[in-house]
Order: structure tokens, then sequence, then C-alpha cells
């Protein structure tokens, strides 16, 4: 085999394996409250039922991001054990609907940062902090990358 077919091959292979991350399948998540499919990899939603946590699961959802306060009567009592149960991943990162913090932002920011690529729910009681943070997380990365484009183009 000569050596341009060769790198041809591995560079194919290589591709292949990078893009092997599955999209969710939203067949099954319909009846999640407030559900919305942002894109292959990244839903948001309001408070899933206990049963829907594996339907999120089985449609490829990898981590479950919960921006419900603790003791929040809205949420589960104990939803890292339903999540971890299920087989996927939990962070939880309380957000006061009334005051939420740069804190919160930043560690949410932090959180996608580390797991691009994973297949995610982000979600809260309505799916409005849910939606806001994920918001602020796309018009971040579009920033940054206008930034960078435009830093490029002065060089």
């Amino acid at each position: 085999m000569n050596r341009s077919i060769f790198v041809a091959v591995i560079l194919s292979n290589l591709l292949s394996i990078s893009s092997t991350q599955a999209a969710i399948s939203p067949a099954t998540l319909e009846e999640i409250k407030a559900v919305e499919f942002n894109g292959d990899n990244i839903i948001t939603a309001g408070l899933p039922s206990d049963v829907e946590f594996a339907k999120l699961q089985q449609a490829g959802v990898d981590l479950v991001i919960n921006l419900i306060p603790a003791g929040n009567p809205s949420g589960h009592q104990d939803e890292a054990s339903l999540v971890t149960g299920a087989n996927m991943e939990y962070v939880h990162i309380g957000v006061d609907w009334n005051k939420p913090t740069r804190e919160d932002v930043e560690q949410f920011f932090k959180i996608m940062d580390a797991n691009q690529g994973k297949d995610i729910l982000i979600h809260c009681a309505a799916n409005y902090r849910a939606s806001a943070f994920y918001t602020q997380a796309t018009s971040r990365c579009s920033f940054q990358s206008s930034r960078r484009i435009a830093e490029q183009g002065s060089d």
C-alpha cells in the first residue's frame, strides 16, 4: 500500500471515530415537560418524571445538569440517585430563579466546556432557567468564535 493511500485510510478512520458520538434520539422524549431539542446533543427541559430518566439514558443522554435549587419542592428529593441509577452522569447547580449569580453561570460554563461532545440534558422545573443558561452558553461560544476570527484577520 503506498504511503498516500495509507495516510488517507488512517485519516478517514480517525474522522469516523471522532464523529461516532450518537445524536440524542428524540422519539421517546416528547412527553418530558417543556422539552426542546437544541441541535443533535443538547436538550433543555422542565423536570423529567422518575421514569423519564431511564428514557433519557436510552435515547443517548450522557449527562444531566439540574438547575433546581436543593430542597425546592419543584424538584426530586434525590435526583442524583435517579440519574446515576439510570447510568448517566449528574451535576447539580442550584440556581435561584429570582437571584441567579455570576458564579452559577460561570460554573455552568465550566461544566459545558468540560463535557463538549457529550449528549446533555439541562433542566430546571419549567425550562426557564435551563433555556436561559443554554442561551448564555451559546452566545458566549458565538462571541468567542467571532473574536478569534477577528483576531486572525488582523494578523
